[in-house]
């Protein structure tokens, strides 16, 4: 009997241990296996589950490739940057004026924002100290460089970037029937004691009040109208991801609630900044108007453009094309129409503005893109008038 005890007690003790050896082989299984690459992801900066897309080797960063492998990427952090950008008329060297970085999971149910003031001191070499700030990197060694530094300094890896100017603000805002040149002061604002920390604080409070006030309305635009606005951001996020995302907000409800949106500053918030947001009303609005500081700028830029559009006929009718091109280019990318406030003005310079512009170029595809999106766009904003008139840019 004690035999056969012994001989039992001696088999559990050999089945416990190949139990316990079993348990670690399989361990270290996976533990190797999580340091062998499956797939080169590291060229993968964004995945969306929207499209499906098979990953290639010559993947690259131009743009964003997606698939459909939602169980993966629904719990995937995508950090996705906005940049302002602050460019005077006709310079092709903005600087970033605005720096904010949507951190967001579809699995969870919060978003953060992180702001990064553009006077943040970086090491910017053969520039003055003084003048060596996020901002000016941007005007000196362009947006890719400046994202590098923007990712040392919020301690995160950019998937994908949206840049936004001005007049685009502007054509947005206006778009959403939103206050136009105020708000775009309010966002500018720099008259505290501490400058930048207050007005990036700003920006970002202006995007939180945005997502609470008025994201339901977007989501509910129809999906055409929603592309129209995504069009009038430059960047390298799609709009199949671009989408994706906004849906996640939404079932996840996030914006329906403040405190689902987190306010980050880096490299450290100011324990000066205040809490500020805009309100304004008819009155504020109405002053806005009547202020001469704006009617002035109204005036002169309205000049500059008619100028601009005069000058290049003359030289498009003289042969020089060309030369007529290298000045409109890069106003026309800029969109500066659409910082006119009167709607009569600005749908006529923005005609005129595209119609020397097709005049500059033979090629036809590049003539097809810009007399397509301007008639969708005439579609979408319902501007029956100039939908007609496009049909003579069409044969330009």
């Amino acid at each position: 009997m004690y035999k056969n005890f012994y001989s039992y007690n001696k088999l559990m003790r050999i089945i416990k241990k190949a139990i316990v050896y079993s348990f670690c082989l399989i361990n270290s299984a996976f533990l190797l296996a999580s340091f062998i690459p499956i797939q080169d992801k590291a060229k993968l900066t964004l995945i969306s589950p929207v499209i499906q897309a098979a990953v290639s080797a010559n993947t690259t960063n131009d743009q964003i490739k997606t698939d459909n492998n939602k169980s993966e990427e629904d719990n995937k952090q995508y950090n996705i940057l906005l940049l302002g950008l602050d460019a005077r008329r006709g310079d092709g060297r903005p600087r970033c004026d605005a720096i904010h970085i949507f951190s967001f999971s579809p699995s969870e149910e919060f978003l953060t924002i992180t702001s990064i003031p553009r006077g943040t001191r970086i090491n910017l070499a053969n520039v003055a100290t003084q003048s060596a700030y996020l901002s000016n990197n941007c005007h000196i060694n362009g947006i890719e460089d400046t994202i590098s530094k923007i990712e040392e300094i919020a301690g995160v890896k950019v998937d994908a970037y949206l840049t936004v100017g001005f007049s685009q603000v502007l054509g947005i805002l206006r778009a959403m029937n939103l206050p136009t040149t105020p708000t775009l002061q309010y966002l500018r604002n720099r008259r505290y004691g501490i400058g930048d920390y207050q007005r990036s604080h700003n920006q970002a409070n202006f995007l939180k009040d945005m997502l609470t006030s008025h994201f339901g309305h977007f989501y509910n635009l129809p999906n055409n109208f929603r592309e129209f606005l995504f069009k009038n951001l430059d960047g390298n996020l799609d709009f199949n991801t671009a989408n994706y995302l906004a849906e996640a907000i939404f079932k996840k409800n996030i914006y329906l609630n403040p405190e689902n949106i987190i306010l980050i500053t880096k490299p450290e918030r100011s324990k000066y900044v205040n809490e500020l947001h805009i309100d304004l009303s008819e009155n504020d609005l109405e002053k806005e108007r009547n202020d001469i500081e704006f009617i002035t700028y109204q005036r002169d830029l309205e000049n500059y453009l008619n100028n601009l559009i005069s000058g290049s006929e003359q030289e498009i009718n003289s042969g020089f094309s060309n030369r007529a091109y290298q000045k409109l280019i890069i106003p026309f990318q800029q969109k500066l129409w659409l910082q006119i406030e009167d709607k009569t003005i600005r749908e006529e310079i923005h005609y005129n503005f595209l119609k020397v512009i097709l005049l500059t170029t033979t090629d036809k595809t590049i003539k097809e893109t810009l007399v397509r999106d301007y008639i969708n766009e005439a579609k979408i904003l319902n501007n029956n008038d100039y939908l007609e008139k496009a049909k003579e840019l069409a044969k330009i």
